[in-house]
């Protein structure tokens, strides 16, 4: 191996010109220059200054080893430390709650042996808190009304109002398992006609609207109420 010499004249040496390097190395022309006169970088360019260097002396024929100097760059690890705790808190909490929802929701139970669950102690506390009072099923059929056809699904669609949430536990009497959630304005609930239903609804003053089988219904008035094991299919009435 050639002893070492300058960028100069290794390039010299070899024959080639600062733009044969640039085209060679795909590098900025401008880079090369400096280099070739052994002058620094721009900021922006200049913690990459060792890398350009020991490339344009490889490809010239030439080895160079540089020390691995830290202490002479100063980075600020403030953000990143920052961003990296914020996804790891994220990351833990959506675990737990995914941990959560499993041990809660997704387990099959039988019908038999649910007694009073968190749903219907969560409705219990929602209706004491905003005074609801338990609607029968008969009242709830009397106060909707068909407004217009949507669709031709064979689905149920049950909506709430902006800025409103309506808590429902639903009971599927085929698989025999019970699924909780929320609805929303952003996010509706969605059910297949195909299975046997049974709804608790928490607050059916925030129901915008509901679509059964394509069909648009709509409260006649608002009721201050929440609906427990109501039959879906009970919605067939209206039809």
């Amino acid at each position: 191996m050639d002893k070492l010499i300058s960028i100069k004249e290794a390039r010299i040496k070899k024959g080639l010109s600062i733009d044969d390097l640039s085209k060679a190395l795909k590098l900025d022309i401008e880079i090369i220059r400096l280099l070739d006169d052994n002058l620094k970088l721009p900021k922006k360019y200049r913690a990459y200054q060792s890398t350009y260097k020991k490339s344009i002396y490889r490809y010239l024929g030439y080895e160079i080893k540089y020390k691995n100097l830290i202490s002479d760059i100063t980075i600020d690890h403030t953000k990143a430390s920052i961003i990296y705790f914020l996804l790891l808190l994220i990351v833990t909490i959506l675990v737990l709650l995914s941990f959560n929802m499993y041990n809660k929701f997704n387990n099959q139970l039988l019908i038999k042996e649910i007694q009073k669950d968190q749903i219907l102690r969560d409705v219990f506390d929602i209706s004491t808190q905003y005074e609801l009072i338990e609607l029968s099923h008969d009242d709830f059929i009397n106060n909707l009304i068909s407004v217009s056809r949507e669709n031709y699904s064979q689905n149920l669609s049950i909506f709430a109002k902006p800025n409103k949430t309506v808590f429902y536990k639903i009971q599927n009497n085929i698989r025999k398992t019970l699924q909780f959630g929320e609805i929303i304005k952003s996010n509706e609930l969605i059910l297949d006609l195909d299975n046997d239903f049974l709804i608790d609804l928490s607050n059916i003053g925030n129901i915008e609207k509901i679509i059964y089988r394509g069909i648009e219904i709509k409260l006649k008035r608002e009721l201050n109420s929440y609906l427990l094991n109501f039959d879906i299919k009970a919605l067939e009435t209206l039809l």
